[in-house]
């Protein structure tokens, strides 16, 4: 029987995703067809342009897992809780708090939305903890964790990583992804207890330089420092040592690959899903990230080609050095990770992009049997 899906998100969060999405998916199609007018400009211009144009200086790259500093805002506040449910009860207070002084405004519209997703969450009867809060960070877009279920008890945690054009605002998407992917890993495994975390936790591009923002990698980088030292605390929280696997959305998992780059998650991470990835920033091989990886990408999925640098990109690569695009493509076979099977039905175009999480999807199924522990088997 075919199962009809409906997409996840709706109002004023699914509209704001779906233009961003959109400029995304043309991006492209912009910067193939801007490189090729620039190579023909360099090749017309003779050895004088060229030489001028090799004098610019570029931006260092950043190495893998090093040179990124830690994050200025401080999303944990002083002395860092010993347990999630420490942490959740003081973050809940300073979010009553920032609630009762607010006055109205973009602000206060944030704390509104924190608050009332997290009052929804919590009259399902489950566990919800407020992991991360500060509305302040990253220039007001926030950054905020949740936790659904007890992440100081469960034996199998999943990380949701999402993608560009999430700020704190789109706490009820991310939040929505990560329900799906507990309720759907409990079904997989009753006797196992599990606790996914939706973590908003870096600076995903956004606003109206996103497209511009998504094809460097710069923000992955950031965010993946953040990543890392998210997961470290979670890591010494829970000295018994949990199962924990990261799910990168879009640009997330090229911001998860970043921060796994070099074996820097092995020990700390069991596995990685990569899905709807368009490309894995500096990781050339899913061996680099020392621990199993997986892929899941729909063919009517359009957000993976956009960090694709072919044609005349890798021209100028060859010439300047410069560093465009996301990466490789984790779902190519020369990368090795194992693929899931993510077809339909999950819509089509953003659709399928945003639709791996969908409540009757066959990726959603894989995802959780993949956090559960019983990944062979998800082809």
């Amino acid at each position: 029987m075919m199962v009809v899906r409906t997409t996840a998100w709706r109002g004023e969060p699914a509209d704001a995703y779906e233009r961003w999405a959109g400029l995304e998916a043309r991006a492209a199609e912009e910067l193939d067809a801007a490189l090729d007018r620039a190579a023909a400009e360099i090749r017309s211009g003779g050895g004088e342009l060229a030489a001028r144009l090799a004098t610019i200086e570029l931006p260092a790259a950043v190495p893998p897992g090093g040179g990124v500093p830690a994050p200025s805002t401080p999303v944990r506040g002083p002395g860092r809780p010993a347990s999630a449910a420490q942490r959740d009860r003081e973050n809940r207070a300073r979010l009553a708090a920032d609630l009762a002084a607010a006055s109205p405004g973009p602000r206060r519209r944030l704390l509104e939305t924190i608050d009332a997703r997290l009052r929804e969450l919590g009259r399902g009867g489950e566990t919800v903890q407020l992991f991360e809060y500060d509305p302040d960070a990253f220039g007001g877009d926030g950054a905020v964790a949740v936790a659904i279920g007890d992440l100081d008890t469960a034996r199998t945690i999943g990380v949701v990583v999402p993608g560009m054009g999430t700020t704190a605002v789109s706490i009820g998407a991310v939040t929505r992804n990560a329900a799906n992917l507990q309720v759907a890993a409990r079904r997989a495994d009753p006797a196992t207890s599990t606790a996914t975390l939706a973590w908003i936790g870096y600076d995903a591009p956004s606003g109206r330089a996103a497209v511009a923002q998504v094809l460097t990698g710069a923000h992955a980088r950031r965010g993946a420092a953040e990543l890392r030292a998210d997961l470290d605390d979670l890591a010494r929280m829970r000295p018994d040592d949990p199962r924990v696997v990261v799910f990168g959305h879009s640009y997330g998992a090229t911001t998860a690959t970043t921060a796994g780059a070099g074996g820097a998650l092995a020990g700390t991470v069991d596995a990685m899903v990569l899905l709807g990835s368009p490309g894995a920033g500096p990781v050339r091989s899913a061996s680099e990230l020392g621990m199993p990886v997986f892929v899941a990408r729909d063919s009517d999925d359009p957000i993976p080609r956009v960090g694709a640098t072919d044609g005349a990109a890798q021209g100028l690569r060859r010439w300047f050095g410069v560093e465009l695009g996301l990466g490789m493509d984790p779902a190519a076979p020369s990368f090795g990770a194992t693929a899931v099977d993510a077809e339909g039905p999950t819509g089509f175009g953003m659709g399928a992009h945003s639709g791996y999480f969908d409540e009757g999807s066959r990726a959603l199924d894989a995802f959780a049997t993949i956090l559960t522990g019983g990944g062979a088997d998800v082809r």
